[in-house]
């Protein structure tokens, strides 16, 4: 009787811990998230700064980023990460011009 007692006090413990853990949230730091996205796009991305502290919920995440690209040009980009950890972009909140023009040192 007290064997099974104590079995139960201790399935309702990690019960109780597992719920306690399921609700915490869960931080990314953005170093580690830019690092990842310049690591993944080599060719075009130059440097890739993000905000501090993405909070990644039971649906993903949100944050966004200012890129430099290697062709000269400066974008703040909004992305989104899924539950799987792609990330994907959402939209560019400060789109800029990119040059037409067939010179290269132009």
């Amino acid at each position: 009787m007290l064997r099974s007692l104590a079995v139960l006090a201790f399935i309702a413990a990690v019960g109780a811990g597992a719920l306690y853990a399921a609700q915490r949230k869960t931080f990314a730091r953005s170093s580690v998230l830019a690092a990842d996205i310049v690591a993944a796009n080599p060719t075009t991305l130059r440097a890739m700064n993000c905000d501090d502290g993405v909070e990644i919920g039971v649906a993903g995440a949100t944050f966004s980023c200012r890129a430099e690209f290697k062709n000269g040009l400066v974008e703040q980009l909004d992305l989104t990460m899924d539950r799987a950890g792609v990330i994907h972009p959402a939209t560019s909140t400060s789109p800029q011009k990119l040059k037409h023009s067939s010179d290269p040192w132009d």
